[in-house]
């Protein structure tokens, strides 16, 4: 039943009747999430258990969900799972980042928007049992962006936080490389995700480095050329970083593209939900 959750998802974020709820759910989860983060760490290993003693809370309140309503009220149990997803997602707020996007350092940042608030949030509630993996993906991620901020000038902070946000991101990240090749230029993108393998890093800032790319690779690099020359080495960092070579309707070529993505993970997961009930 998931997919009945995510159209439900869509039409009341199309209607804009859901941001005075998340709000209030954005800062109760805030003043959770504050009750691991304000505190120094003395260790990495006391860093890793703050973050599983988190989860533990959601995870009792799953098993008693399941228990209790799984199998004898299933109308109930897929209203409230639905709820708290339409709670955790994030559906269409990338396409408003999007909006205001320009050639600076913030370019790219509604396609990380797009990556965690919807794929990555979407893929871990599907995945996991109930809603367990939207609420506790959207836990983790706050605390990591909290420790993150934390430790900006401890390299003690910043490894085991990037690495944590890595495992919790590698494997939707790696769903959505698959899926923006085959919803834009497959064979460039593919190669250019395995020719990564000799530079990959258990690291969540080499995940986002590589999105990045892949979304610029997919849509074709002819598109980001104007009336100016560009030499044939030019790389990908130089071309997306220079104002005199940007193009400005690049943000609608990735819009799209990313539309397309959404469109065919949607669909997967709506062929898979059927199946399942079938």
């Amino acid at each position: 039943m998931s997919f009945l959750a995510i159209f439900l998802t869509l039409f009341l974020e199309q209607q804009k009747l859901l941001s005075k709820l998340r709000s209030w759910f954005n800062e109760k989860m805030e003043a959770y999430t504050n009750l691991f983060t304000n505190k120094e760490f003395e260790s990495v290993r006391a860093i890793r258990i703050n973050f599983i003693y988190a989860i533990i809370p959601f995870l009792v309140v799953t098993i008693i969900l399941m228990l209790l309503l799984y199998h004898k009220h299933h109308v109930i149990y897929f209203v409230i799972n639905c709820f708290l997803f339409i709670l955790c997602s994030d559906l269409l707020g990338w396409k408003e980042e999007a909006k205001q996007a320009n050639p600076g350092s913030d370019f790219q940042q509604f396609v990380q928007t797009y990556a965690t608030r919807f794929f990555a949030t979407t893929f871990w509630f599907v995945v996991l049992p109930s809603s367990l993996g939207a609420i506790c993906y959207l836990a983790l991620t706050i605390m990591g962006k909290k420790l993150r901020e934390k430790g900006k000038d401890s390299v003690v902070y910043t490894v085991v936080v990037d690495k944590m946000l890595f495992w919790l991101n590698v494997v939707p990240y790696t769903a959505l490389f698959i899926l923006i090749a085959a919803a834009g230029d497959f064979e460039e993108v593919m190669h250019y995700v395995l020719e990564q393998k000799k530079n990959f890093k258990l690291s969540f800032y080499f995940l986002e480095t590589v999105l990045n790319e892949v979304a610029f690779i997919a849509i074709g690099k002819d598109k980001f050329k104007n009336s100016q020359a560009i030499e044939e080495n030019e790389d990908f960092a130089h071309l997306r970083n220079s104002n005199n070579l940007f193009n400005p309707k690049v943000v609608d070529f990735v819009v799209a593209l990313l539309y397309r993505s959404g469109i065919f993970f949607i669909l997967a997961v709506t062929v898979v939900s059927i199946v399942h009930l079938i």
